[in-house]
C-alpha cells in the first residue's frame, strides 16, 4: 500500500544545504528535478530572499552545487538551474529513486527542508529513512500516511499537493477568500507552523493549479 510522507530533514551534506544554512531568511521551492546523471541531477527551484548579489556568493561557495543560472526573475523572487555536485553529497535522489520513492514537495529555509514524498509502501520508506540516518542527516517526521487513509482528492490523481490543500481548506473556513477578508495571512501560517510567505506561495500555486484543470483539464 502506497505511503505518504512529510518530513524535515537538514544536513550540510543535503543539496543546498549550505547555502541554506548561511541564509536563515531564505525560501527556495523546488519546482521539478530530473536526471541524466543520476549522481548530478538537475533542480529547478525558486528561491525569494532579500539580497540575490549574496545569495549567488552562498551558491558559488556551496560545496554541494556543481553549477547554478539564473533563468527566470519576477515577482520578488528568481528560479535557478542547478546542478548538485557529485562529490562530499548526499546521494538522496539516487536513494529515493531507487526503493521507488516519489517526491511530492520540497521546500528549504531556516537552515532545513520541509519533504512531502510518495513510497510504494512502508518498507521502502523505512530503507530510506534508514539510508538518511546512515548519512547523519537530522530527520524530525511530521506525518505517515496509508494512501486508502487520504481522501481520494489526494491520491495519485490529485491535482494539490497536501500542503497547498491544507492551506486552502484553513484559509477558506477562516474567511480569507471573502470580501472583505476575515483573516490574514498571518493568522493561517500561525497555525500551520509555517512563515506567512510560505502560506501565501502555497495558496497562489494551489490556485492556479485549480484555475489549470478547470480551465484546461478536460482537454489535456
Amino acid at each position: 500500500m502506497a505511503l505518504l510522507a512529510e518530513f524535515q530533514a537538514a544536513s550540510p551534506r543535503l543539496v543546498l544545504g549550505p547555502t541554506l544554512e548561511a541564509m536563515p531568511s531564505l525560501d527556495v521551492e523546488l519546482e521539478r528535478q530530473y536526471a541524466i546523471d543520476p549522481a548530478q541531477p538537475i533542480a529547478f527551484c525558486w528561491a525569494r530572499c532579500r539580497n540575490f548579489e549574496q545569495f549567488e556568493r552562498a551558491l558559488s561557495t556551496d560545496r554541494t552545487v556543481a553549477e547554478f543560472e539564473q533563468i527566470d526573475r519576477g515577482d520578488g523572487r528568481s528560479l535557478y538551474r542547478i546542478q548538485r555536485s557529485d562529490s562530499n553529497v548526499v546521494h538522496a535522489y539516487r536513494r529515493w529513486v531507487s526503493v521507488g520513492g516519489e517526491l511530492l514537495e520540497c521546500r528549504g529555509s531556516n537552515g532545513h527542508w520541509e519533504i512531502e514524498m510518495r513510497f510504494p509502501d512502508r518498507d521502502a520508506f523505512a530503507r530510506y529513512h534508514e539510508f538518511l540516518e546512515d548519512e547523519e542527516v537530522e530527520f524530525t517526521l511530521h506525518r505517515l500516511a496509508d494512501a486508502e487513509d487520504v481522501p481520494a482528492s489526494r491520491r495519485d490523481d490529485r491535482v494539490l499537493t497536501d500542503s497547498q490543500r491544507e492551506a486552502i481548506e484553513l484559509a477558506f473556513e477562516y474567511g480569507f477568500f471573502e470580501v472583505p477578508r476575515e483573516t490574514d495571512l498571518a493568522t493561517i501560517a500561525h497555525d500551520l507552523g509555517v512563515s506567512s510567505q510560505a502560506v501565501s506561495e502555497r495558496l497562489r500555486r494551489g490556485q492556479a493549479r485549480l484555475v489549470e484543470e478547470q480551465l484546461f483539464g478536460s482537454t489535456s
